[in-house]
C-alpha cells in the first residue's frame, strides 16, 4: 500500500469519525467551556442568582432588564484585570455586555452556592 492510499484511508477514518461524534454529541447536549471567560460565565450561571438591594431597586424602577442580566451570563465579558479572582471567601468579576444597544458593566461577587449581582454601570 503506497503513501497516497494510506492517506486516502486515514481521511475517510477521520471524516468517519467526526460525523459520529458530532452525531452522539449532539444528542446529548453537551458544551465546552475551556477558556477562562466561558468557564466563569457558566459557574455564575449554574449558581442561585440574588441581587444587591441597589440592583433590585433599578429592577423595580425599570432601568434595567432581567432579560439584560440573562444575555449578560450568556453572552458577556469578563474583564480578569479588574476582577478580584484571588479571594478566598468569594471572587468578584466584572463582566461587560451589550444588550438592547446598552452597554452594562456587572459586578458579581462569585461565592459557593450565591451568585450575587452587587453593582451594575449602565453606559
Amino acid at each position: 500500500m503506497n503513501l497516497i492510499q494510506r492517506i486516502g484511508f486515514y481521511a475517510i477514518g477521520v471524516a468517519l469519525g467526526s460525523v459520529a461524534v458530532t452525531f452522539f454529541w449532539s444528542k446529548k447536549g453537551t458544551s465546552f467551556c475551556y477558556l477562562p471567560n466561558c468557564r466563569t460565565l457558566k459557574d455564575i450561571r449554574l449558581k442561585k442568582r440574588v441581587f444587591s438591594p441597589t440592583v433590585q431597586q433599578l429592577i423595580d424602577n425599570k432601568k434595567l432588564d432581567t432579560a439584560a442580566i440573562t444575555a449578560t451570563y450568556l453572552d458577556g465579558s469578563v474583564n480578569f484585570s479588574k476582577s478580584k479572582t484571588k479571594l478566598k471567601s468569594c471572587k468578584q468579576y466584572y463582566i461587560d455586555s451589550e444588550f438592547n444597544n446598552k452597554t452594562y458593566e456587572f459586578l458579581v461577587e462569585n461565592c459557593d452556592s450565591i451568585a450575587t449581582i452587587k453593582n451594575v454601570i449602565i453606559k
